[in-house]
């Protein structure tokens, strides 16, 4: 049975303002309207850890990022999904990075750098392109949770108008090298962009999941 996603905001004086999230009436987390200042991977990383132990919101993964805009679209509000756009646009980080190497299996590591670090391992280079027209897009699964094209765009059309655009490495590496995977709401194509430098700082989503 499909889950009915249900939105509520709620500001809290003086600045702090949240959307709840509920399926089928059971509240699931909270979106945070404020973003964290911008900083690099590593330094969300130990944000997360130190937020973690105190209870508080918390920075995401890739995969959680798209469940969270799949969630927007399915509950159908509209500043709920502007607000997102407008996050998108300002290039999020997220705790989830890449592994690019030289010869076999690629690596991603979701929640990077912290306790609840998650390994996996594909194969992720490919020519960059917008992801209907990608030759692997079973290395979209690795990074966004479903490798579903229509599902993907389907989501990405009802936030900002365009299709995704997989930014990626194009061949193998000589070397090991590391990558931060990130979003950008650009014109033309909302891009998965899992080329980004580990010096980058951005600002990042911050979700509080109820129990």
């Amino acid at each position: 049975m499909t889950k009915e996603i249900e939105v509520k905001s709620k500001y809290v004086l003086p600045s702090t303002g949240y959307y709840e999230f509920s399926a089928n009436g059971v509240p699931k987390y909270r979106l945070l309207e404020k973003m964290t200042p911008s900083m690099t991977q590593d330094e969300l990383a130990e944000l997360y850890e130190v937020e973690k132990k105190k209870g508080n919101p918390l920075p995401l993964n890739s995969i959680q990022m798209f469940e969270i805009m799949e969630d927007a679209v399915k509950s159908g509000d509209k500043n709920l999904m502007n607000h997102i756009q407008k996050g998108l646009q300002m290039w999020p980080n997220t705790l989830s990075r890449v592994i690019y190497n030289p010869k076999g299996e690629d690596e991603v590591i979701h929640w990077y750098g912290t306790s609840d670090e998650e390994k996996m391992k594909g194969h992720l280079v490919g020519k960059d392109g917008f992801i209907k027209n990608i030759n692997n897009p079973n290395a979209l699964e690795f990074l966004l949770g479903t490798s579903d094209i229509k599902r993907i765009n389907g989501v990405t059309n009802s936030i900002n108008k365009t299709p995704m655009y997989f930014w990626r490495f194009n061949s193998k590496p000589n070397e090991r090298t590391e990558r931060v995977v990130g979003f950008d709401a650009g014109g033309g194509r909302l891009y998965l962009d899992a080329d980004r430098c580990l010096s980058g700082e951005i600002p990042a989503f911050l979700v509080e999941f109820l129990k």
